[in-house]
């Protein structure tokens, strides 16, 4: 989507994602991120959380990689990049749980040749409760440079 295209208010669902034992093994393993809570089945029995546990940033991966997904294509054509990701984890995704998101354009700026969009992502599982609140800033072309 192109500068023009959004409008402050705006709003799309996203598709669900199911989030699996392999994503949180291979996300752990390629990242480096070897923490207990998600990759030891018996620490985790001892924790508040009971089993394991998605590392917060595959959450925000999975939710941004599911607003990419929209029909709606915002990061399509007219993207040249993201410039701030700021996440709020709220509750921990396990494995099976399902998430999808509320995606809103917050703010819309004009920056001249090209614009900043401000965007909200509400990730949510099967049960409607929110797990991660995400706030995006993308830069995006206009149609039409000046």
């Amino acid at each position: 989507m192109y500068f023009e295209d959004f409008t402050e208010g705006q709003e799309w669902k996203t598709k669900g994602r199911t989030v699996t034992e392999s994503d949180i093994v291979i996300f752990s393993t390629l990242t480096g991120a070897y923490n207990p809570l998600f990759l030891d089945e018996e620490y985790t029995k001892r924790t508040r959380f009971g089993t394991r546990i998605s590392p917060g940033l595959l959450t925000a991966s999975l939710a941004v990689g599911l607003t990419y997904q929209l029909q709606s294509d915002p990061f399509g054509e007219g993207f040249i990049a993201l410039e701030r990701l700021e996440a709020n984890a709220k509750r921990p995704v396990k494995i099976g749980d399902t998430i999808s998101a509320i995606v809103k354009v917050v703010k819309k700026e004009d920056r001249g040749k090209n614009g900043r969009i401000n965007i909200s992502v509400n990730c949510v599982n099967q049960r409607n409760e929110t797990v991660m609140e995400i706030l995006l800033s993308v830069i995006v072309n206009k149609k039409h440079q000046t």
